[in-house]
């Protein structure tokens, strides 16, 4: 009886990790999944966000561009906006989008247009807008 009792306290503690280290192992692993679960559909999100604004980035700047290209001049202030868009569009992820250098060769054109005021911009624009409509007068 007496090497019971002096075996009891193992023999419950070895009950108990046993019991324990399973239950205990198991719920460690259950939390770790939820969260990779829970980072994998966040990750899917941000996925399809970024290629949404991948998308509406690279039509805006090929917009821009061609216009610009078109008008054969750039204001400081679409320049300047011109960069803002381009540069987050083509910097390589995480810190920006990775486009693909569609934009590459229109943004470059525009970089070596001549500056144009405000206003002979406009008169440009307005130019171009009534020689596409017919109603140019000469």
């Amino acid at each position: 009886m007496d090497e019971f009792v002096r075996l009891f306290p193992t023999i419950i503690v070895a009950i108990i990790t046993a019991v324990t280290s399973s239950g205990f192992t198991s719920l460690v692993i259950f939390l770790i999944q939820r969260k990779d679960r829970i980072k994998e559909k966040e990750a899917e999100k941000y996925s399809a966000q970024s290629r949404m604004l991948l998308g509406l980035g690279h039509d805006k700047i090929l917009y821009l561009t061609d216009k610009f290209v078109r008008r054969g001049a750039i204001t400081l202030k679409e320049k300047r906006n011109l960069k803002y868009l381009y540069e987050p569009y083509h910097e390589a992820p995480p810190n920006g989008l990775g486009g693909n250098g569609d934009c590459e060769i229109g943004y470059d054109a525009c970089m070596k247009l001549p500056i144009a005021s405000e206003e002979d911009a406009l008169a440009m624009d307005c130019a171009l807008h009534r020689k596409e409509f017919g109603i140019e007068t000469e």
